[in-house]
């Protein structure tokens, strides 16, 4: 039995709902798992949005993406951030981490990526920090204190599994560094 991707509506603000339904309705469902059953609850857009930890579906092709309005590509791009695949995470990353000043609702999906083991999503994250408004940051975390712990403690949980060999120094390692870069 296939799932209803319809479930995924709540991951985006409902004033999206029309446009996040186009989006859903041409992703290709190729497979019994499309996403995970696991969603981490965030408040943005003063609601309450329920973002998956992973989902499976195949990616739609760029011709097709380029056809969307534009609001749906970024809806896509960022749904895609939860992607399975490490490599399409990141890629998605670079599409839509300038936009998340106008479309606030993009910041929980990138702050929730500072909590993955992909050192290289990290380090796209890090070097494009600098074109998202550090208030709007702090307002989302201020508003998810929860969320945000558990984003620490998997920042320190992956370092001491991945990459304390590499960077012995925590503040050598990208995810201290960015989670510094929230706490200053």
């Amino acid at each position: 039995m296939k799932q209803d991707r319809n479930k995924l509506m709540v991951a985006f603000p409902s004033c999206l709902r029309n446009d996040v339904q186009a989006v859903l309705n041409l992703i290709p469902q190729t497979s019994e798992l499309t996403y995970t059953p696991d969603f981490s609850e965030v408040i943005s857009c003063g609601e309450t949005l329920y973002i998956p930890e992973r989902i499976y579906y195949d990616e739609p092709s760029s011709t097709l993406i380029d056809t969307l309005p534009f609001n749906q590509q970024k809806i896509l791009h960022t749904l895609y951030t939860r992607h399975h695949n490490g490599f399409v995470r990141e890629a998605k990353v670079k599409e839509i981490i300038r936009f998340a000043n106008e479309d606030i609702w993009i910041i929980p999906y990138l702050i929730k990526l500072v909590g993955e083991y992909v050192i290289e999503i990290l380090q796209v994250f890090k070097e494009n920090l600098y074109l998202i408004d550090f208030e709007k940051i702090k307002v989302f975390l201020s508003e998810n204190a929860k969320f945000y712990q558990t984003i620490e403690s998997r920042v320190i949980s992956y370092w001491d599994c991945y990459y304390r060999h590499r960077y012995p120094k925590k503040e050598d390692y990208v995810g201290f560094d960015i989670l510094s870069h929230f706490h200053a």
